[in-house]
């Protein structure tokens, strides 16, 4: 099984199709994060939300949850689409900058549609990264 990063909206039941594959950018994430950084914008990692719960031990329960919840990290949807789509506007004029170009922008067109239809819900996101 490969990694994928996937996105977490703050609302989980939004109403709107929510999968987005994220397998194609896991396995092109060195190439992404190279142009992301050309072009001055979040590398994936940037997104991604850090699990707050391993700092603390298991009969620590109610304060690492308390905890988790309030150090989450939320991002605005227009940013997570402007994000993908100057990835995409990139990679179709440079597709041979990433490995399996096509599978990237099918993951980037999945994530641009989550993205607009959580913008106008206003519902924010972060990515996490399923192993």
């Amino acid at each position: 099984m490969s990694a994928a990063y996937y996105v977490v909206l703050e609302n989980p039941n939004p109403g709107f199709n929510t999968l987005v594959q994220g397998a194609a950018l896991a396995k092109a994430a060195s190439n992404i994060d190279r142009i992301a950084r050309m072009l001055g914008i979040k590398i994936l990692e940037d997104f991604v939300n850090a699990d707050l719960t391993e700092f603390f031990d298991d009969d620590e329960e109610d304060i690492h949850n308390t905890v988790a919840d309030v150090h989450k990290v939320w991002f605005d949807a227009s940013e997570g689409l402007e994000w993908a789509t100057q990835l995409a506007e990139y990679i179709e004029n440079n597709p041979s900058d990433v490995h399996d170009a096509e599978a990237v922008q099918d993951d980037l067109a999945e994530y641009q549609e989550l993205f607009r239809n959580a913008s106008k819900s206003g519902i924010r996101w972060h990515l996490e990264v399923d192993y």
